[in-house]
């Protein structure tokens, strides 16, 4: 997949290609994730990070757990 990104923003990417691939992958995962399009454990498993890394590494972004009102509820069986 061949994806255009306006220099603009490509301006704030690493330089080195690998670098810059893996930022826009993680990129594309925490919004997928925000979104509530894949959960958590799937965007750890995309980003090939284990539970423990994988908080870590969204606690660093400031990237917080998707927990509704209604998922809070069906956990307490209320």
């Amino acid at each position: 997949m061949i994806v255009e990104i306006p220099e603009s923003i490509a301006q704030f990417l690493p330089r080195d290609p690998h670098k810059r691939s893996r930022s826009v992958l993680e990129g594309i995962v925490i919004g997928a994730y925000t979104e509530a399009l894949i959960s958590r454990g799937r965007a750890f498993e995309l980003l090939g990070l284990n539970h423990w890394t994988g908080e870590d590494f969204f606690r660093r972004r400031g990237v917080f757990t998707n927990y509704d009102l209604e998922e809070f509820r069906q956990d307490i069986g209320a």
